[in-house]
């Protein structure tokens, strides 16, 4: 693009942002390098996964980084968001209530990401049930 030469999935990604929407990159030096780092987390483990173990641990590592943060790069949405969104979709359509519950962190910040206006046009919409059938009170409802 623009004369330069770009390569890889990360780079090529990235190269296309800067021209589009810049602002998916993120906007401090540490959102940019957090988005950078979720890329290649993307492109060398998460796109790469050999068996379910392996992806239930990419899983479990989304949903913690997830824990104190609305997006993977900080509080605004990033490039890094929407690929692991597109990633994810696939096996979240089919989850179960009780896997939701599992990866509340993800689940959370899916449901945020799948209000997006151009990820609602293009991906079905997965229904996250926040029901209360047990309080543990033993009050009935």
């Amino acid at each position: 693009m623009g004369g330069k030469k770009t390569a890889g999935f990360v780079c090529g990604l990235l190269s296309l942002v800067r021209k589009q929407k810049a602002s998916l990159e993120g906007s401090t030096l540490l959102e940019k390098s957090l988005t950078h780092n979720w890329l290649t987390y993307c492109a060398t483990d998460l796109f790469h996964c050999p068996t379910y173990e392996a992806f239930y641990s990419c899983l479990r590592h989304i949903d913690r980084q997830l824990a104190n943060r609305a997006f993977l790069s900080g509080s605004l949405l990033t490039i890094a968001d929407v690929a692991v969104f597109v990633a994810l979709h696939p096996f979240i359509i089919n989850w179960s209530f009780q896997q939701k519950e599992q990866y509340v962190n993800i689940s959370r910040w899916f449901d945020s990401m799948q209000s997006d206006t151009y990820l609602s046009k293009t991906y079905s919409n997965v229904k996250f049930s926040r029901t209360l059938l047990y309080d543990g009170t033993g009050r009935g409802h």
